[in-house]
């Protein structure tokens, strides 16, 4: 079941709105597709799939995508704000993409799909999580460390865009980790 984030949200300038809003994460639907192309259009430092390969990624074994949805009164009533791809094969996983509108990045929206990520990856017997990570991005690192993920290579020129490094991180996650609550509970903010 879906879990969720509150807090203020930005308004239709980018400020901090004060009225609460509610960030649902859930998994991928078809009708998601294309806000998840507008916002990694809009994010360089993320991969650039076809709509597709999301679609492929939720038919394979072992495949998910979850999406952060908003309720806030001034989004379109369950606006895809941001989304996270992974995929599991036995006890290891890969978090293969992460993007977050840039008017809701900086509200805890990343931090909940991680969360929720990690929480439905355990469950599902993964121990280890590995990432790829662009090397200038600071806010995307400064995420990943405080989840305790550590630094276990480097790739030279990994993106073919602009051959730029990337970081390889992995995570232990802990045994008996819980699914996602069948009841939305609040998450804080990053």
């Amino acid at each position: 079941m879906p879990g969720t984030s509150g807090g203020p949200m930005p308004n239709s300038t980018g400020e901090s709105d004060r009225r609460p809003a509610t960030i649902i994460i859930r998994e991928l639907t078809p009708i998601d597709l294309p806000a998840i192309l507008e916002i990694q259009q809009a994010a360089r430092e993320v991969a650039h799939w076809a709509a597709e390969d999301y679609g492929s990624l939720t038919r394979e074994p072992g495949g998910l995508v979850l999406v952060a949805a908003s309720n806030h009164a001034r989004a379109t009533l369950g606006a895809t704000v941001g989304f996270a791809a992974a995929r599991a094969i036995g006890a290891e996983a890969e978090l293969q993409n992460l993007a977050v509108r840039t008017e809701y990045r900086r509200h805890g929206v990343a931090r909940s799909l991680v969360e929720d990520l990690h929480r439905r990856l355990a469950a599902a017997g993964v121990e280890r999580v590995c990432l790829e990570v662009r090397v200038s991005n600071l806010p995307a690192r400064s995420l990943y460390r405080s989840f305790d993920y550590t630094e276990c290579g480097l790739r030279r020129s990994y993106y073919a865009s602009d051959g730029e490094d990337a970081l390889v991180l992995e995570l232990r996650l802990k045994r008996g980790a819980q699914p996602p609550a069948s009841a939305p509970t609040a998450m804080s903010g990053d």
